[in-house]
């Protein structure tokens, strides 16, 4: 919400004003000025470069604004109908708060643009014909307060007749353009006689217009705003449409208190982010410096390894011989134990005979794993590491099989019953030296 521009509704007067040139002619902001004086002098209020007693009441002149309509050849010359929109508030506190300021009475435009897109029809009369009499016509427009439906025509031309707090409006657009917008003061709280009357004079107008004469028939709708409880939602969506999307009451050359505290607090999101990324990133001076306070200065790759204490030689002699790995002790622990073994403990030398095997290798996968079987007839599926009786799986190749159990190797081949042994080429000796 904070970043959605909010357009504040303010008590404004509007009126149609026609301007005539040559064919090619122009007008600049100072000429349309200096002609709308010479036509109306003080009727909108105090002019912009005098302040009279407007400004001794109290109240600050605000700016009269020139908004095109409708530019066409007529047979004078070029006419240029603009609308005329002054505010009749101070806008001082609605620019602290606000973006933009329209008038609040442009809730109509928006009725206006419903009622031509078949949106709206409750509570709204329609299609008063241009020959009805001023006593049809106020039957007609009391009947807006029960809620008659008319059809309206679908060409883009409507005449729309609204009353709000004591002000009639009349809206005339040709083709779905707004092209005539006037405002009448001192009327009544309900549609009546007066109203009728009024609206017969206008359609004489149209007719004998140079513009509206041409256009065609108009489809016509009464709207009484002071039935409608959400006139500030209608103000909204008429805020929204293109014609008033860049139209200001309160324009200035500089920045408005509402936009410069989106600007700032923009920059300083922006910063911030900046700063976050400027400090806390991998290479940033911070970073650097709480490395070197938690002994992270010195790159992974230039710490020494630790070094580990490994157990006492004589431990792992140990821990292999009860392991059964006894070719890879050295001499001095067979040459006893060997005769050792042979006497009193005939049993545990036996536990360690490596018995000759009676198998068949059946087949060999991916170089990973064999397929055995046993002279029992049972099948094993072995890998490098497992067991067989006593012997250990220590290779296994492409298209034969290693055991080994001690000091003695057996290999295996595929499809073949042949088994060679060999004595393992040397003995590894476990400890650091």
């Amino acid at each position: 919400m904070f970043w959605k521009k909010r357009i504040a509704p303010v008590s404004s007067r509007m009126m149609t004003w026609e301007v005539t040139t040559s064919f090619d002619g122009t007008l600049t902001g100072t000429e349309l000025q200096k002609r709308f004086d010479e036509d109306f002098g003080d009727l909108f209020g105090v002019r912009n470069e005098e302040c009279g007693e407007t400004c001794n009441m109290g109240m600050r002149a605000n700016r009269v604004f020139f908004w095109p309509l409708v530019s066409f050849n007529a047979s004078d010359g070029r006419k240029h109908r603009f609308l005329v929109a002054i505010a009749n508030e101070p806008l001082a506190s609605c620019r602290k708060k606000f973006d933009r300021c329209l008038p609040q009475q442009i809730a109509f435009y928006a009725v206006a643009d419903k009622v031509l897109r078949g949106e709206l029809r409750n509570g709204i009369v329609t299609d008063i014909h241009a020959n009805s009499s001023a006593n049809e016509g106020v039957a007609k427009s009391s009947a807006v307060q029960f809620g008659v439906e008319e059809n309206v025509a679908d060409d883009g031309n409507l005449l729309l007749v609204a009353l709000w707090k004591n002000i009639l409006y009349i809206l005339v657009f040709m083709k779905g353009r707004l092209c005539h917008w006037s405002e009448e003061l001192g009327y009544g709280d309900c549609f009546d006689e007066r109203i009728a009357e009024r609206v017969l004079r206008f359609k004489e107008f149209l007719n004998a217009d140079e513009l509206f004469a041409s256009a065609g028939a108009f489809g016509e709708a009464f709207f009484c705003g002071d039935n409608v409880s959400d006139m500030e939602t209608l103000f909204q969506i008429g805020a929204k449409d293109s014609f008033w999307r860049d139209l200001d009451l309160d324009e200035s050359e500089s920045m408005k208190p509402c936009e410069k505290r989106r600007w700032t607090v923009c920059a300083l999101m922006l910063l911030t982010l900046g700063l976050s990324f400027a400090l806390f990133s991998d290479d940033s001076w911070v970073m650097r410096n709480v490395r070197e306070l938690c002994g992270d200065a010195v790159p992974a790759k230039d710490v020494a390894p630790v070094e580990l204490s490994l157990p006492a030689e004589y431990v792992l002699e140990k821990l292999a011989w009860a392991e059964g790995h006894r070719d890879l002790l050295p001499a001095k622990w067979t040459q006893g134990r060997d005769g050792f073994a042979e006497g009193s403990f005939g049993m545990r030398r036996s536990r360690w005979a490596c018995d000759s095997l009676d198998c068949k290798l059946l087949g060999i996968v991916g170089g990973r794993v064999a397929l055995m079987k046993t002279a029992a007839g049972e099948t094993k599926t072995l890998s490098v590491g497992d067991s067989l009786l006593k012997y250990r799986v220590k290779e296994i190749g492409r298209n034969e099989i290693v055991l080994r159990c001690g000091r003695k190797e057996v290999r295996y081949e595929i499809e073949s019953p042949n088994v060679s042994s060999m004595a393992a080429p040397n003995v590894l000796h476990v400890g650091a030296r």
